[in-house]
């Protein structure tokens, strides 16, 4: 995300400080055009004055995965997300900064089978490690809002784009095959944001939103699993075929994978909640974001997923 909205910010005239961990990965994605901190965010002693100076934080650290459910899953996330992120807010409130961008994710809505279309309202229903660590990432910023501390939440939908791998990664490998599943019988709506439309929205965000609040992003509309299997197979120049799979079946077998995955001490490629997620619909309203920011995302799924998979293909990853 770094580096799509930083040449943003010194687009618009903003001088930029980055945290970062590796000053040489640093420095050949940005040269000499940012200031660097080099520091873990984990680490509450190595980043103390990070912020000094500095008007708006955009905290977008996290560490990301689908990892089940266990104690040892859920400690390696919250140290990411909920204590990383008490650290740096408590630079920037020593620093007084003016206002303080959180990026969480809409995982921290969980898996939402009884809702159609999510908002800022729904209730949130957190499983994973990561979409926990998330939710209770945005409870931390609530209490420091009530205390008066100058934070926006902002939840963005999956994110793709070249740079990111990320759940099309795996959908274009199975389509590489030429066959793809078609599980249960809903349309699958499932929402994505293309990177450049979350840059110019978090630039966005530097001098518009209300303190306070709560945002939702995402592409403004959204596509079924099959329209998606069939933009990354046009893409690869690949004859989509696809087959039914009783939603119950796929999840039966998602299940028997995770216990295997578990005797043998490795992570299954699919979990049952991939199953429910996917196979679930849902629209995420963006409402609230477009009428407070003046911005509706332009890059939809059949312009920015074939760029992704040019992506992928570039990098060898397919």
């Amino acid at each position: 995300m770094g580096t799509h909205l930083v040449p943003l910010l010194q687009k618009q005239g903003h001088n930029v400080r980055i945290l970062i961990r590796n000053i040489e990965k640093a420095e050949k994605l940005f040269g000499h055009s940012c200031e660097f901190f080099c520091a873990e965010i984990e680490n509450p002693q190595n980043i103390k004055g990070c912020c000094d100076n500095i008007d708006i934080v955009y905290h977008m650290a996290a560490l990301m995965g689908h990892d089940l459910p266990s104690r040892e899953a859920l400690a390696k996330f919250r140290e990411i997300n909920v204590n990383g992120l008490k650290n740096i807010v408590k630079e920037a409130k020593k620093s007084n900064v003016k206002r303080f961008i959180f990026v969480s994710s809409t995982a921290a809505l969980g898996l939402q089978q009884d809702v159609f279309y999510v908002n800022e309202h729904t209730q949130c229903k957190p499983y994973t490690p990561y979409q926990i660590s998330k939710y209770e990432g945005e409870l931390y910023m609530l209490e420091e809002i009530n205390k008066n501390f100058p934070a926006i939440i902002i939840r963005p939908s999956m994110v793709y784009g070249p740079g990111f791998k990320g759940d099309f990664l795996l959908m274009a490998k199975v389509c590489m095959t030429g066959w793809f599943p078609k599980i249960g019988l809903g349309k699958n709506f499932s929402p994505a944001l293309y990177i450049s439309d979350l840059a110019e929205a978090l630039v966005r965000f530097a001098d518009r939103g209300k303190i306070g609040e709560t945002y939702m992003l995402a592409s403004k509309e959204s596509y079924t699993l099959k329209e998606t299997a069939k933009i990354i197979g046009k893409a690869l120049n690949k004859k989509i075929k696809f087959f039914y799979v009783p939603r119950c079946l796929a999840i039966l077998g998602a299940g028997i994978l995770e216990f295997l995955c578990r005797l043998i001490g490795c992570k299954p490629f699919v979990t049952q909640r991939n199953i429910k997620s996917v196979s679930t619909d849902r629209i995420v309203d963006i409402s609230k974001t477009i009428r407070d920011l003046g911005f509706i995302p332009q890059v939809s799924l059949d312009v920015g997923l074939p760029q992704t998979i040019e992506y992928f293909c570039r990098e060898h990853y397919l």
